[in-house]
């Protein structure tokens, strides 16, 4: 492949950088694999500066909304305000922009919903693509892809994944022409990762697993068979301590807010790591965001202000945006030299460091603890080493001898790093899109079109081969008598043909599909091949659709008024945290809605054997308190939850009423009514600055 350009923003390209911009220039679909920190997004700017200069238009797609928001505000400037718009759901600015920054669910909403408001895009950039393989979202990203029209090209920027050719191969097969694919697997900064462990100091996993295995087998205790160890540990100070004079700044990931907070609240009792003239920009950058934010409460600014001025700072969900902007601003400045965060710092967002350590490598993935996979840890410990400053990146995880379970580590080797596997599902929203806008065959080819089918054809294919082997072998074993060895051969032959005689992925999506049609039918959203009212309101509404709709069409948006709508939408598909405590409230009758909750979750149990409708009130006194014109700090007294978590539980609710909003287009009391619950929502701390 010839190479385009050389340079780009007065940087020399890398050659995996050259080939992708030369491949955008000849107007092909290109998929980018490459360590994070090795600059994948540069291809991704060359490309929208490249389609502005064309006059082409450019969807650009994240998964998150802080990285969407983020790329808003980084166009913004290179671009200007007009060429720039952002859509995502809570937030909408000029929409009719050339180059429109939108959550990838967003994207999947508009190839549904309104198709022709994308005939003039080019291209459309889908950042961090391996996010197809999260259990909750990725089949939105499968969507997005099997629903783009043949006109668009793509570019997906992507963590290193063993089978990115797999997944260019699927893409080109759903699209009908090449997709071009720059695998790159050098990191601009090589990485070298160590364990830290009290008696050992910084140590390499072989070293730690032999002393490991001398020590238990010296502390075995006889009788019951279980170990009996008392190691001292090392803590988060310790490894700090040892690592700060070489290795610092440092980003310490921890997966959980509190101990995000505590650690750094004890690092700061034990180190200052800034000079003066440096505490005094923390200050002039502290007060010039808190000036841009306005006169509203700012919880933990305070004793985080403390902190930072020490370069000592954490970050997590549960934060105000406006710190998290303080936070994130500094240590761009590398003001903060030790950042406690939790693993969301680490997706899209641009921040490396010299080193990465980690307090633990298990995690709490809503369900259960769980060991990281090795491209969650990688994810994470790709931020050490900044290109054109270190020479290594360095990467450092606190290890306890007395809970030490080596199987649980990752293996610290990117080319471990696990494939891509599809989870598409189909949401309700899906189904009666496809029964609204598509005939009975085109709705069969798209069930076979999905990455999970392409995977489980390839897989039934690899199958058959070991069967039609296995077969072979056995008649050649009955045909020597060899017993033994026949009988292995023989629960082999079963062995395959019990696996192979499982439905494939695209027979399993026809089931999923007849049953959710099914039990759509039983609601009335469907009858025959056409969509009730209830289903074309349904198909424009993407959170708990069914539960919306039944709500809509039971006259609650009508009835109540704007405050107790703004109660009920944010305890719709709400998901509180563990041990969260409820707030008693009267906004609305709960129990009500609880029996339309109930009718739906005895169908989905009915015809699908699972429940997915949500809807808890934790907030609902939250909302209703703020809709009336309470105060943010007046919210946070006795508050269950963290202060961001308040403000997402309220843009999600203003999202929602958005999303009723537009599928009651024809319903005009209730638009201006959804209008006005909006408006009381969006206001002060919970309002988006961008």
């Amino acid at each position: 492949m010839t190479a385009g350009i050389a340079t780009y923003r007065g940087l020399k390209l890398d050659p995996f950088q050259q080939e992708a911009i030369a491949w955008i220039q000849q107007n092909q679909s290109v998929l980018v694999s490459a360590p994070t920190g090795t600059g994948k997004t540069l291809v991704a700017d060359y490309l929208i500066e490249h389609m502005a200069r064309l006059g082409r238009q450019v969807v650009y797609t994240a998964p998150i909304k802080a990285l969407s928001n983020q790329k808003f505000k980084e166009f913004k400037r290179l671009l200007g305000e007009d060429a720039v718009g952002i859509v995502t759901g809570d937030v909408v600015i000029n929409p009719a922009a050339p180059v429109l920054i939108m959550t990838t669910e967003i994207f999947r909403n508009l190839l549904h919903l309104h198709p022709a408001r994308l005939d003039d895009v080019a291209y459309c950039v889908f950042d961090e693509i391996h996010y197809i393989d999260d259990p909750a979202r990725g089949s939105v990203w499968e969507e997005s892809l099997i629903f783009m029209p043949p006109h668009m090209r793509f570019l997906g920027l992507s963590a290193t994944i063993p089978n990115v050719d797999e997944l260019a191969d699927w893409v080109s097969q759903v699209h009908g022409h090449p997709v071009r694919v720059v695998r790159h697997t050098r990191r601009a900064v090589p990485l070298t990762h160590y364990l830290f462990e009290a008696t050992e100091g910084i140590t390499t996993m072989r070293r730690l697993v032999a002393r490991y295995r001398r020590y238990a087998e010296r502390l075995k205790v006889k009788g019951n068979g279980r170990l009996r160890l008392d190691f001292p540990r090392a803590s988060h100070v310790d490894l700090v301590r040892e690592i700060h004079r070489e290795y610092l700044p440092c980003l310490f990931f921890t997966f959980s807010r509190r101990r995000c907070e505590l650690g750094a609240a004890e690092l700061g009792e034990q180190f200052d790591f800034l000079r003066r003239q440096e505490k005094a920009r923390v200050q002039t950058i502290i007060d010039r965001h808190v000036e841009r934010y306005g006169q509203g409460t700012i919880p933990r600014l305070k004793p985080l202000a403390r902190l930072l001025a020490r370069g000592i700072g954490y970050h997590h969900a549960g934060l105000m945006p406006v710190v998290k902007d303080i936070v994130e601003d500094l240590f761009e400045q590398r003001l903060i030299r030790v950042l406690y965060c939790t693993e969301t710092f680490a997706v899209g967002l641009n921040f490396p460091c010299r080193s990465v350590c980690f307090d633990s490598v298990t995690k709490w993935d809503g369900e259960t603890f769980r060991p990281l996979t090795n491209r969650e840890y990688f994810q994470m410990a790709g931020r050490a080493g900044r290109r054109g400053i270190d020479d290594r990146g360095y990467v450092f995880t606190l290890v306890d001898f007395n809970r030490f379970v080596p199987e649980e580590y990752p293996s610290m080797r990117e080319e471990d790093v696990e494939p891509l596997r599809s989870r598409f599902t189909l949401s309700y929203n899906t189904v009666l899109n496809l029964i609204r806008s598509r005939s009975e065959q085109e709705i069969a080819d798209i069930l076979r079109k999905n990455f999970a089918a392409y995977q489980g054809e390839r897989e039934r294919a690899r199958l058959a081969a070991h069967l039609e082997a296995a077969r072979r072998r056995l008649k050649e074993l009955e045909a020597q008598g060899a017993g033994k060895a026949r009988r292995k051969a023989l629960r082999r032959v079963q062995e395959l043909e019990r696996e192979l005689d499982e439905p494939s992925p695209a027979e399993r999506h026809a089931r999923e599909f007849e049953a959710k049609r099914q039990l759509l039918a039983e609601l009335e959203f469907v009858r025959g091949d056409t969509l009730t009212a209830r289903g074309e309101f349904a198909a424009r509404v993407n959170i708990q659709e069914l539960l919306v709709t039944e709500l809509y069409f039971d006259g609650w948006f009508h009835r109540l008024d704007p405050d107790q709508i703004n109660a009920l939408a944010v305890s719709v598909d709400y998901e509180p945290r563990k041990a969260e405590g409820r707030y008693p409230h009267n906004a609305f009758d709960v129990k009500a809605v609880e029996n339309v909750v109930e009718r739906i979750a005895a169908l989905e149990r009915r015809f699908l054997g699972t429940v997915t409708v949500r809807f808890h009130d934790h907030v609902a006194a939250l909302a209703y308190r703020w809709s009336r014109g309470e105060t943010f700090s007046g919210l946070l007294k006795g508050a269950y939850q963290d202060e961001g978590d308040i403000v997402y539980a309220l843009r999600r609710g203003i999202d929602l009423l958005r999303q009723v909003r537009f599928a009651a287009a024809e319903d005009p009391v209730v638009r201006t009514k959804l209008e006005e619950c909006m408006e009381r929502m969006d206001r002060d701390e919970v309002a988006v600055l961008l």
